[in-house]
């Protein structure tokens, strides 16, 4: 699901489906990812020294795709919104001055590529895991899955119209977030004092959230270990702010639209095109996003 997921945002974002040195990004990027939690200590052998170096190779990268792509928008080679750094490198203000420098193109990049690397595939993942273990919810998002693919002719994509109807399967993949969401918490800061459940809450301290302590909390969600996509079906029944896979307020995540249609398109062909069973142990644990102890292994057949 990781290579997956990097796929299509090398892909769709970047345009760099066709580059030699792909698998050498791939490798470099993993690696970067890999040291992000782990403890800032600057020795040769350290995790988090290697993600140092790995990070300095993954944007030496990217910098040579950024001349490439302005070489061929100065060339008129390459349309103006056919990927995202096309796109930014074709923002400009209205003295026809770029409003974006190549630094905040790349940091934009960075950022895109590892807030869309681990969280899609973490949600993927457990979503068959789910599936497996919940046949009556498999069978019902292999029948909404089916009914779409019946009005489409071999090899036609999907549409947003398609995407549309699948509402039972992103149910699905709602209460997979409540259950395993890849975001354990976050920071935000209060700007003001909050008097919280008798506590004070100075102005300027730091708060982290997280995200478990509501959605598992009964008093929202009944019986929160039972997987329940039901529990969806009337989303204005969920307290704002409860369900917070994406975080929430001005700062909820940007890309949770990309997640959404990522996942769904995933999900659509996996069910219409494949059987499977797990075939290992499934307990999982956080590092610091849900990972199963073995991987997910499963025996997938093609129908």
């Amino acid at each position: 699901m990781k290579n997956l997921t990097f796929n299509i945002i090398c892909s769709l974002l970047f345009g760099l489906e066709e580059r030699a040195d792909r698998d050498i990004f791939v490798q470099n990027f993993q690696e970067m990812i890999e040291g992000m939690w782990s403890i800032p200590v600057k020795l040769p052998f350290a995790r988090y020294n290697r993600s140092l170096r790995a990070s300095s190779r993954v944007q030496n990268l990217l910098k040579e795709l950024v001349q490439e792509k302005k070489v061929k928008l100065e060339q008129r080679t390459a349309t103006p919104h056919q990927d995202l750094i096309t796109c930014l490198l074709s923002k400009r203000n209205e003295e026809d001055e770029r409003v974006v420098t190549d630094k905040e193109i790349l940091h934009n990049i960075m950022l895109i590529m590892v807030a869309g690397h681990d969280t899609s595939s973490v949600l993927i993942t457990f979503m068959l895991r789910l599936l497996s273990k919940n046949p009556a919810v498999h069978k019902a998002v292999l029948q909404e899955q089916e009914d779409i693919a019946r009005g489409k002719i071999s090899g036609e994509p999907l549409t947003w119209e398609d995407l549309a109807r699948m509402k039972y399967t992103w149910r699905v993949a709602m209460e997979t977030l409540r259950m395993v969401p890849p975001i354990f918490g976050g920071f935000r800061v209060a700007l003001r004092d909050i008097d919280y459940g008798g506590y004070l809450i100075p102005k300027g301290w730091q708060i982290f959230w997280a995200s478990n302590m509501t959605h598992m909390d009964e008093t929202i969600f009944p019986e929160p270990s039972k997987f329940d996509p039901a529990r969806f079906e009337n989303q204005m029944s969920v307290p704002p702010y409860s369900f917070i896979p994406f975080g929430g307020g001005p700062r909820i995540c940007p890309g949770n639209e990309f997640a959404r249609i990522e996942t769904l398109v995933a999900i659509h062909y996996l069910v219409t095109q494949y059987s499977w069973e797990l075939c290992s142990d499934d307990h999982y644990i956080r590092d610091p996003m849900p990972v199963p102890t073995q991987g997910l292994l499963l025996r997938i057949v093609p129908k």
